[in-house]
């Protein structure tokens, strides 16, 4: 539940951002361009949560992974990470596109 709200304030922080920056794109590149390189970290960010704690996991039928090294039990609720990755990246890409087109 801990890592659906950590996507989700994520996933919010990004749309704010966006609309933020959306809105003074057309008005001044630099700030198109600060505003890429903010959400493509962003988006890097999710991509290796999502890597570090779902894909690289070997989940069994219950959606369950055990780390006998550190003795912690993953589940595969962290699929939602690709989500704000996702919607980072295109951000990104949408204002980095902007950025150059002017």
């Amino acid at each position: 539940m801990g890592e659906l709200l950590a996507a989700v304030a994520i996933g919010a922080c990004a749309w704010l951002a966006w609309r933020f920056l959306a809105t003074t794109a057309g008005r001044r590149r630099g700030v198109a361009a600060a505003g890429a390189g903010a959400c493509l970290l962003l988006s890097a960010f999710c991509f290796w949560l999502w890597y570090d704690l779902y894909l690289i996991r070997d989940f069994n039928e219950l959606g369950r992974d055990y780390d006998p090294v550190d003795q912690v039990v993953y589940t595969d609720s962290a699929f939602v990470w690709i989500v704000p990755a996702l919607l980072s990246l295109a951000a990104g890409a949408w204002l980095a596109w902007r950025a150059r087109r002017r």
